[in-house]
């Protein structure tokens, strides 16, 4: 049988199962229960008819491969001529020499915390054998070891080995943030129910404190601002509640940093967008404040005439008194009553000058 190795591969030449020695290219003829197994030299050394560690120990084999053995729990960064090639895992792993210079970089994952690998590296290596985690500028990161803070970190980018030890972090945004409550319905104090949306802005004091003291402590924030409502507009009536709803924001601030004060977050504002209060009580205000308005109405109405009325008669007074004032008014009607008029028609029985006297009700001279 003729079997061609070309310049990128290696032959293994058995005999009857045998390994007996390692073929460089050529064309070779076997016969006789010899075969030969053909490798790639660019992959792992990888032998089916025989274990790697024959291969590693058959005559003229030293020098041809470059071997590491990695041990469980460590992870080995291979390079090829000083160029990241992949990731080994625990097992005895071979290469062959001809392909370039090996260099084997054997981690524990033990200390999960990378330091020395360059993050292009890194990246290549993906989710199945690192974690990363990014902290931007506003940011701050809580780092834990099997769920026990292990360390704080600032700003950057930052790799851990996954291993045996379960790597976690917790980011905390150190800007201030919103909290809201929307439709918080409460009982008043006259037992109707309204339904309130709440608004705060905090920020967080002291990350690494917060860290370990509370979980989940937006839940917690959260259950303190509706406790803090509660508790403060459940004694109020409707009328109260609407009356003094400006002054009620800086009440329940204070009340809901009183609650908050051991929580290392620091509430800087906090007020009542809406109270909405249900359908029936909504339309009989509404018929209340329609009644209201009408009445104000009524007493502008009654007021204007009043003073119109006043007026009248004072002009009257002025005039029964000053006959001059008086002729003075007839003819500002006249005269009113003259721009509108478009056309004067004359009797040819009296003089002009008699019938404009009498329109204007005065004597002919």
């Amino acid at each position: 049988m003729k079997t061609i190795i070309n310049e990128s591969q290696k032959g293994l030449l058995f005999q009857n199962g045998v390994l007996l020695k390692i073929l460089g290219a050529g064309k070779y003829f076997t016969f006789g229960g010899k075969t030969i197994e053909v490798l790639s030299l660019d992959k792992e050394i990888a032998p089916s008819g025989c274990p790697l560690q024959k291969l590693l120990d058959c005559t003229g084999a030293k020098g041809l491969t470059a071997e590491v053995t990695v041990k469980n729990g460590d992870v080995c960064l291979h390079y090829v001529d000083g160029c990241f090639e992949d990731v080994l895992t625990a097992g005895r792993h071979a290469f062959w020499s001809e392909r370039g210079e090996h260099e084997f970089k054997v981690y524990s994952t033990a200390e999960p915390k990378i330091a020395d690998v360059p993050a292009t590296v890194l990246a290549q290596l993906g989710a199945a054998y690192v974690t990363e985690i990014n902290v931007s500028a506003q940011n701050k990161a809580v780092v834990s070891y099997n769920g026990k803070t292990a360390e704080y970190l600032d700003e950057g980018r930052f790799f851990y080995w996954n291993g045996a030890v379960k790597v976690a972090a917790r980011i905390y945004d150190m800007r201030v943030q919103t909290l809201s409550i929307s439709g918080q319905e409460i009982l008043t104090k006259d037992k109707v129910g309204v339904r309130v949306n709440f608004t705060a802005n905090w920020r967080i004091a002291d990350h690494k404190k917060l860290a370990e003291e509370y979980g989940d402590f937006d839940t917690v924030l959260y259950t303190a601002a509706q406790l803090a409502l509660r508790d403060y507009l459940g004694v109020k009536t409707m009328d109260e509640l609407l009356a003094d709803r400006e002054n009620i924001g800086a009440e329940i601030l204070g009340e809901l940093k009183s609650r908050t004060s051991e929580m290392h977050i620091e509430i800087l504002s906090a007020g009542i967008k809406d109270v909405i209060l249900p359908g029936e009580i909504t339309a009989i205000m509404n018929s209340v404040l329609a009644a209201e308005k009408r009445a104000q109405a009524n007493v502008i109405t009654r007021r204007e005439e009043v003073a119109s009325t006043r007026s009248l008669l004072n002009t009257a007074k002025l005039m029964d008194e000053n006959a001059t004032l008086r002729r003075l008014k007839e003819l500002e009607y006249i005269e009113k009553i003259c721009a509108n008029v478009g056309e004067i028609t004359v009797d040819a029985r009296s003089s002009l000058l008699s019938q404009l006297a009498q329109m204007i009700g005065g004597k002919e001279e």
